[in-house]
């Protein structure tokens, strides 16, 4: 057995001195505390960023293959393609594509008894998805489709039908304005059911109803379409598969522009997140070892007599430092432990009992939103260790200016 070791395994049986108990046991529960904090922190961005992705995606899938656009977060398009099966087939057998969806976007206005409200109506096809998930909540029914004609069927946002006072059930006259038409044109529809996400930038403003409304309303031919919505196995692979996409299938001028083209603000806000995560993980680390320094100077300050026994029996300076780390990587993992029990039960706690409420008006989602990446807490766990463990190293040098004869007479 390597001696330092041994020997530190003897002294942490042995009993210690009050003040140097308390010291140790203080240090073991910052520990505890940073790791909690950061485990808490990590955990809860990731969820944040998560859930803030999949409402924005719920909509507007991951990538849009549309008419080449100057500005690609304006989403509406005033030329129209047609809907190529083909096509449509050739991006659903690209790696990493799950779904494909053709709609319409047009603006409009809403028209009701208490007011109106200008408006982005989205016009899709039968298998487009109306279902509840954890993004989106729908109440109602979706829109029926017909055989022959449009549906006078709308879906509206929450937040719309309470400004306008509107209910489920509820009439409203949709105005849409064609500049070569010269006069508005003009369709009763029926609320038929309401989304909600939380997310005002994607409720705001914003419709579902029959794609053939929509090529009624433009005169447009009985294919054409604005654009293709396309979903992602993983949102990570977007511009991969974007460029893909384009190289293989598309000629100018149609494009394709990622969700995070359509909405940079937004992502870059997500993105933001990483460092406000960082800078939190980096000040509990950083208070974790200095808590840890602190005490295992404190420690060496109280053995210094056992320090001078050490040298007078012939140990090396490097030896002894290594009886004192050896026992404070011991306080450290137990720290690091409890941190990482209490810092994944508060997680387990809040993603299956959502204890922590929140305003929806401000955090877009009614509880604390929590992911638990074990990837993520494994690299916690090993840097708190690796920073402690170097931080150590200061106050462990103390011992090579330790004098025999000084400490011996020390008490």
């Amino acid at each position: 057995m390597n001696l330092s070791y041994y020997i530190a395994k003897q002294i942490s049986g042995n009993k210690q001195s009050t003040f140097s108990k308390f010291i140790l046991r203080l240090a073991t529960i910052a520990t505890a505390l940073s790791v909690t904090v950061m485990i808490i922190a990590i955990s809860v961005v990731h969820g944040f960023k998560t859930k803030i992705r999949e409402k924005m995606f719920v909509f507007w899938g991951h990538a849009q293959v549309s008419m080449f656009s100057a500005n690609p977060s304006s989403l509406i398009g005033d030329a129209p393609f047609p809907k190529e099966e083909q096509l449509i087939r050739d991006i659903r057998s690209v790696n990493g594509v799950q779904s494909v969806y053709p709609f319409i976007l047009k603006p409009a206005i809403v028209k009701a008894e208490k007011g109106l409200e200008g408006i982005k109506l989205k016009g899709v096809e039968p298998d487009y998805p109306m279902s509840s998930s954890d993004a989106i909540q729908f109440s109602g029914r979706p829109v029926q489709f017909a055989d022959t004609g449009y549906s006078s069927d709308l879906i509206l946002s929450q937040a719309t039908m309470n400004r306008l006072d509107l209910a489920i059930g509820d009439a409203v006259f949709i105005v849409f304005f064609n500049p070569e038409q010269g006069n508005p044109t003009v369709r009763k529809l029926k609320v038929a059911g309401s989304f909600h996400t939380g997310m005002e930038e994607v409720d705001k403003g914003f419709g579902l109803c029959d794609i053939r409304l929509l090529r009624a309303v433009n005169r447009w031919g009985d294919q054409d379409i604005s654009a293709l919505q396309i979903g992602l196995k993983d949102y990570r692979e977007s511009e991969q598969v974007s460029a893909q996409v384009y190289q293989d299938y598309l000629q100018p001028p149609m494009s394709v522009s990622t969700i995070r083209e359509i909405y940079p603000y937004i992502f870059s806000w997500l993105d933001f997140q990483n460092t406000n995560a960082a800078l939190i993980l980096v000040i509990m680390g950083v208070v974790a070892a200095i808590n840890m320094a602190t005490a295992l100077l404190i420690y060496i300050l109280e053995r210094t007599q056992m320090v001078g026994t050490l040298k007078a029996l012939g140990m090396q300076n490097r030896q002894i430092r290594q009886v004192f780390l050896y026992h404070a990587a011991r306080v450290t993992l137990k720290g690091i432990l409890w941190g990482l029990v209490a810092g994944i039960l508060l997680c387990w706690l809040q993603l299956h009992y959502s204890l922590i409420k929140l305003d929806e008006s401000v955090y877009y989602m009614k509880t604390a939103p929590v992911s638990i990446d074990w990837l993520y807490i494994l690299l916690v766990t090993l840097g708190t260790l690796v920073f402690c463990t170097l931080m150590m190293l200061i106050p462990a040098l103390i011992v090579g200016r330790i004098k025999v004869i000084n400490a011996l007479k020390f008490k």
